[in-house]
């Protein structure tokens, strides 16, 4: 149970730091970027894991 706590609350962090990439990267370049696409990609993927915890 402790593992699965600790787990969570480090990709609840590394989604944070992944959220504000995105947010930064969408300011600068836009919405459609080519690199905001593949942030939001990744964030995808580690909201995926969040949920398979759960």
């Amino acid at each position: 149970m402790e593992d699965k706590r600790v787990t969570q609350e480090l990709l609840l962090e590394e989604i944070e730091r992944i959220r504000e990439i995105m947010i930064n990267t969408a300011l600068k370049e836009g919405l459609v970027s080519d690199n905001t696409v593949k942030v939001s990609k990744v964030l995808d993927k580690k909201l995926n894991e969040l949920e398979e915890i759960y």
